[in-house]
């Protein structure tokens, strides 16, 4: 009979033997399918356990490029809020530094001018109006009744209104007291002066909308707001991050109103 009548399948033995006594500890026999089969179920079951550790423990928070969507947005807006705090701190450390150099007889109050806040500085008044000015206010208000936006630039006064976003195209439309701002994608939107929220709702034709309530009688609004850091209810500062822009080919719109009559923006914002 030839040969290869005789040949038995090839089988693979893994054993352990104590080295000291040459005794062997434990060993495994197993044919070449099953060695084959063994590999197979072993870097299946190492997958399975990597996979799950990352889908389903903190671990996947390590992975190169991953974060939740939730993450990203708590990120986001912890961002923004730091940015809303340095603003802040720079126009109150601006006051202290003016009040300072009044006290020091060092300040020229013919350089003194209300410029933009594209600076830290601020120019702002936390005195409120005397006796005389009331009366002449009343009087004047009195006097002028039935021509309610005179009143405006003098309600205006000691109030420096920040521009909603900065490096922004704006323009007006036909009656002048609705701004268009055009801008880059995700550019963050400030509230314009400090105030209360009054308003915050969403739209599918503007996205957000957001409306505040500020000192004097004035309210600003702002539309088409892809997403925002605020509530009804909630106090807002001078430059504080209200929300974030859609892409740039998406504008929002601005509106400032005095005593519920709309007035043109830009002339009380310097943009």
């Amino acid at each position: 009979m030839p040969k290869s009548q005789f040949k038995t399948p090839k089988r693979f033995r893994l054993m352990f033997v104590n080295d000291n006594t040459f005794n062997s500890v434990w060993e495994i026999k197993m044919s070449q399918t099953r060695v084959v089969i063994s590999i197979i179920a072993i870097i299946v079951a190492i997958i399975g356990i990597l996979t799950a550790l990352f889908m389903y423990t903190p671990i996947r928070t390590l992975l190169p490029g991953y974060l939740e969507g939730d993450l990203r947005q708590q990120y986001q807006n912890a961002t923004m809020r730091i940015d809303s705090l340095t603003t802040s701190m720079n126009i109150h450390n601006a006051y202290l530094d003016n009040i300072v150099d009044i006290m020091n007889d060092d300040i020229d109050t013919a350089t003194v001018k209300h410029q933009a806040l594209t600076s830290t500085t601020s120019i702002d008044s936390i005195i409120g109006a005397s006796e005389q000015e009331n009366q002449f206010a009343r009087q004047f208000k009195e006097r002028e009744r039935f021509n309610i936006s005179v009143l405006s630039p003098i309600a205006a006064e000691g109030m420096t209104f920040f521009p909603p976003a900065k490096d922004v195209k704006t323009s007006s439309s036909n009656d002048g007291v609705t701004l268009t701002l055009t801008t880059t994608s995700d550019t963050p939107i400030s509230a314009t002066y400090r105030g209360i929220v009054i308003d915050c709702y969403h739209t599918l034709e503007n996205g957000y909308t957001i409306i505040i309530q500020h000192p004097n009688n004035f309210i600003s609004r702002y539309s088409g707001l892809s997403t925002s850091f605020t509530r009804k209810g909630a106090t807002v500062n001078t430059g504080s991050r209200i929300g974030m822009t859609y892409q740039s080919s998406y504008p929002i719109t601005f509106e400032l109103w005095h005593n519920g009559t709309p007035i043109n923006p830009t002339n009380y914002v310097a943009f």
